[in-house]
């Protein structure tokens, strides 16, 4: 058929165009430089017509961009809300959605745990540039003289109204960089500078929970513009606090100022906490211009206009916040000093909210857990087997929840660590300081996240030795190389070496690796619920008796015992703080990596797709959500391409999988069936071919609401009727069956037990696969095909020997025509 048209959609490696389409010389057609289509330069000799989407240009091509891997705190918290059991009768029809009630108070505890992982933020820098570096280093001569990056004098202590202004410089930088980042979106159509009155309207959700088909799901949503501005605000004012309090209750070593200042900064004070409650309740409410009232922003800075009032809080917080450091700097503390005793002591007010922000976080998390477990009950799983089941029984929200609050903490404790260790000496608890460097000291809680972090390197440590003895002792079952030979039936045991055996069962372990990770990170979370609700109960335990009792007694018990000489308290915090700070810098070196080499794409691709894929909604500080780009621009082409008489087959590879099922909806949906007599939607012109896709054992179990297998069997029967098909490789390790699956037992390559398709259907299965001409080989198992790889293990004149490929090239397989040609004969049909 000469009017078929081959559209490929590439994964989360970012693959070239060049690689997708296997030419060099090749025309854009349609899209732009982010989201672009191309096809040959040449129109090739036979059909179909192929053409690349090459989506990639979203999540890749900056510095900047890697950057936001150290905020993937934010953006699991973002992510964990699309985790939660949800159902609505009738999409988009509000009041329809099951539990309503229990799934907006689990958005309401979701939006103020970011709110308050983004304070903590805020205070840990604060803390650092203020209390560390401009109070307790700039204090001392000698931390000075020792690092003389610092913009102090070493030869007597700075003004401390000078070294409060520089200090109080990283944090509101802080704030301005979350403001841009918020504000970075992929809109489609593309955002252009618009006509006088030509900005499209904003368009709000049609239910509480959201669809893939909904064109108003993947719009920016009007409610992250509000959330960031109530995000910023209150660390605005939490900044006007922390500055405010620390002048009005001088420590030892600074001298307060006049009675009159006092009361001004009181009164600035209480306007600061006011405007941070304001924030706080906003951010619980989610509150968003509706109506006449949702207006587009007309200088195309955000998706929405934000209402004046709003504005006016927010320049009134920098207001606040301006008074208090022009007061502090001309009427403020005049003199500081050491002080008295050997170490240095803390501003007033940092230690109380730190141990409120820690205390706050725990709680949050605990109601979470028990709101997202009463979903789990309230509604039913919906999926028939256990393949398709919600993830750790529906409870995939607080787990990754959970990841997120350790991870923030663990960043914050982390950061000022390794900080004060750069300016001096850090004083563990019950230590004396060194003589040679100056001593500096940190609240107990960075202590107590840091000891915790050390074990959960240790129970990291033992989840990597059990996929250790997974890998080498597999427990698959029927030998590995008795059901490799099958795969290999027409190649005799003299072409089919033992190495070669032995190399295809290894990349087969490998692969099957993938099905044990929801185990080991169900694992992880525990620890990180149990941690983060231990260091939330300790500072809570100080904030109400306003003392330190609690942080003693767990140094007291492990302070002095000794394991071969050396004292495990010290050595617990000093392998929590390296493990933080290896995993930050980690995270910094690999992203960079990853968008100067494309070698280093994948790692990063997968938690880069998963954290951006997702609109902005518990979070508004998360990577550019691209899945509405990519998905709304992919669902135009298809409705372009099978306009008249044109056909279209999607090939989707790993993440574009996604949003190839995402623009089937999305397509579905916009066109409805045509009125002319005989006339067909255009789904019915359009085929799926889905290959290294995680759908079936990640996304329809992490995402129930979403992706889950009512979703995905509507897709293969009513939507496609039929037209799909999923390749798969036992090698890929990511990559899995989607359309088929074992009767009994867990996803793994085993021919002895029956398999169902997606259907419900029970296909025969042929154990030793189907050969199409010379060098085309696949088993079917309904619409679920199985690829041997390498597919090509004897040279012949023309043919050489194929790499083993295990995610990547698809393409590359001759039976992956194979599979083109059958669906576009289904479209013929």
């Amino acid at each position: 058929m000469s009017n078929v048209t081959e559209i490929r959609v590439h994964g989360v490696s970012g693959t070239p165009p060049e690689s997708l389409l296997e030419v060099v010389d090749l025309r854009q057609v349609d899209g732009d430089d982010t989201a672009r289509f191309l096809q040959r330069s040449v129109p090739p000799p036979e059909p179909p017509v192929r053409e690349a989407f090459h989506w990639g240009n979203m999540t890749s091509g900056s510095i900047l961009k890697a950057m936001w891997l150290l905020l993937a705190p934010f953006g699991l918290i973002n992510l964990a809300r699309y985790t939660l059991p949800m159902a609505v009768t009738t999409p988009g029809v509000a009041d329809t959605e099951q539990k309503r009630w229990a799934r907006v108070t689990a958005d309401v505890l979701l939006r103020l745990l970011g709110l308050v992982l983004t304070l903590l933020l805020t205070a840990a820098v604060a803390f650092v540039a203020l209390d560390l570096i401009a109070w307790q280093c700039g204090n001392s001569i000698r931390c000075v003289a020792d690092n003389s990056w610092l913009p102090f004098s070493d030869k007597h202590p700075s003004s401390w109204r000078l070294r409060m202004l520089l200090g109080v410089a990283p944090p509101v930088a802080l704030t301005m960089l979350l403001v841009q980042f918020g504000r970075q979106v992929y809109l489609y159509p593309p955002r252009v500078t618009p006509a006088p009155g030509a900005a499209q309207p904003p368009m709000e959700w049609l239910d509480g929970v959201g669809a893939l088909a909904q064109k108003e799901f993947w719009a920016a949503s009007p409610r992250a513009p509000m959330l960031r501005l109530f995000h910023t605000t209150a660390c605005v004012a939490l900044l006007s606090m922390l500055v405010a309090f620390a002048l009005i209750k001088p420590v030892a070593g600074l001298r307060g100022g006049d009675e009159w200042v006092d009361e001004v900064l009181w009164a600035l004070f209480g306007a600061a906490a006011l405007i941070g409650l304001l924030c706080t309740g906003w951010t619980a409410w989610g509150y968003h211009p509706k109506g006449d009232r949702l207006r587009s922003d007309p200088t195309s800075n955000d998706a929405i206009q934000i209402p004046w009032a709003f504005r006016v809080v927010r320049w009134l917080t920098w207001g606040v916040l301006l008074a208090v450091l022009v007061i502090a700097f001309f009427f403020g503390p005049r003199y500081s000093s050491r002080g008295t005793g050997l170490l240095p002591v803390h501003l007033s007010g940092f230690t109380w909210v730190l141990n409120l922000l820690y205390a706050a976080a725990a709680v949050l998390l605990l109601f979470l857990v028990g709101i997202t477990f009463l979903l789990s009950r309230l509604i039913p799983d919906a999926a028939p087997t256990k393949h398709f089941r919600r993830m750790w029984g529906g409870m995939a929200c607080p787990t990754l929840a959970s990841l997120a609050v350790l991870l923030a903490t663990g960043f914050t404790a982390g950061f000022a660590i390794q900080m004060s260790r750069l300016l001096g000496d850090l004083v563990q608890p019950k230590e004396n300081p060194s003589q040679d460097k100056a001593p500096l000291v940190l609240p107990d809680v960075f202590h107590l996240t840091a000891l915790l972090w050390a074990g959960l390197v240790a129970v990291a440590f033992v989840c990597g030795l059990c996929l250790f003895f997974w890998y080498f002792f597999p427990g698959l079952g029927r030998s590995l190389k008795g059901r490799i030979s099958d795969d290999y039936n027409d190649v005799s045991p003299a072409d089919l070496p033992e190495r070669t055996v032995s190399k295809i069962a290894k990349a087969w372990r490998r692969g099957s690796l993938k099905f044990r990770l929801p185990f080991v990170l169900v694992v992880l979370s525990s620890f990180s619920f149990i941690f983060s609700l231990a260091q939330g109960c300790l500072a809570g335990h100080a904030l109400w008796t306003r003392s330190g009792v609690a942080f003693q007694r767990v140094q007291e018990l492990l302070y002095e015992r000794v394991w071969f000489d050396v004292k495990f308290f010290g050595l617990a915090d000093d392998v929590g703080a390296w493990a933080l700070t290896g995993l930050a810098a980690a995270l910094a070196f690999v992203g960079m990596r990853a968008f100067r080499d494309p070698r280093w794409q994948r790692p990063v691709g997968v938690v880069w797709d998963l954290l951006a894929f997702w609109p902005r909604l518990a979070h508004p500080i998360v990577p550019p959500p691209y899945g509405g780009r990519a998905v709304l621009a992919l669902a135009k082409r298809v409705q372009d391409k099978t306009g008249g008489s044109g056909r279209v087959v999607l090939s989707g590879h790993s993440q574009g999988s996604v949003i190839c099922v995402a623009a089937v909806l999305r397509v579905g949906a916009e066109t409805a069936p045509q009125p002319t007599t005989g006339a067909q939607p255009p789904l019915s012109r359009v085929a799926l071919l889905t290959h290294g896709s995680q759908l079936l054992w990640a996304y329809s179990r992490l995402f129930p609401a979403y992706l889950g297998e009512r979703l995905l069997r509507d897709v293969y029967e009513k939507k496609l009727e039929g037209r799909w098909r999923n390749l798969h490789r036992w090698s890929d390790y990511l990559g899995a069956p989607v359309l088929a699956h074992p009767v009994s037992g867990r996803l793994r390559p085993t021919l002895d037990d029956a398999w169902e398709s997606i259907d419900g259907n029970r296909p025969a299965i042929n154990q030793y696969g189907t050969t199409v001409g010379p060098d085309i080989w696949y088993r079917a198992i309904g619409p679920e095909i199985q690829l041997r790889d390498p597919h090509r293990v004897v040279a012949t004149d023309g043919y050489p020997v194929a790499p083993l490929l295990a995610h990547s090239s698809y393409y590359s397989d001759p039976a992956y025509e194979e599979m083109v040609q059958q669906l576009i004969n289904q479209l013929s049909g």
